[in-house]
């Protein structure tokens, strides 16, 4: 049962690192969201993996730990919110490419954006 219990703290991790990428992300912080990354695809390594040892040498398989109805609901609630995370990454880069887009698309062709303060052509 020990292999369970460290499965459970690794989805335990991965749902409060999941949480915290959230947030990161809502606040624009991409700096802190960047150095994330790295622990979280070690955890996902860790669920993924078929055959890996935890730190008492017994083995812990994906299947064992999602027969387990508990790790199960907890791992496809990491799922979601990793799906959530990546909504919002997807939105803020649309975001952004539509911003560059604006910007690349001034200059001498848009010289009447602002239309002189209100006094543009009529």
């Amino acid at each position: 049962m020990a292999n369970l219990n460290e499965a459970s703290f690794k989805i335990t991790a991965l749902e409060e690192l999941l949480e915290r990428e959230f947030a990161l992300l809502k606040s624009q912080d991409f700096a802190q969201f960047e150095t994330l990354q790295q622990r979280k695809n070690e955890l996902l390594a860790f669920l993924a993996d078929n055959n890996t040892l935890d730190p008492e040498g017994n083995s812990i398989d994906s299947e064992s730990i999602l027969r387990n109805e508990e790790l199960s609901a907890r791992l496809q609630n990491c799922r979601d919110r990793q799906q959530r995370n990546e909504v919002l990454v997807r939105q803020k880069l649309s975001s952004i490419r539509e911003a560059l887009e604006t910007i690349q698309a001034g200059g001498p062709a848009r010289d009447n954006t602002y239309e002189h303060l209100g006094k543009g052509r009529r």
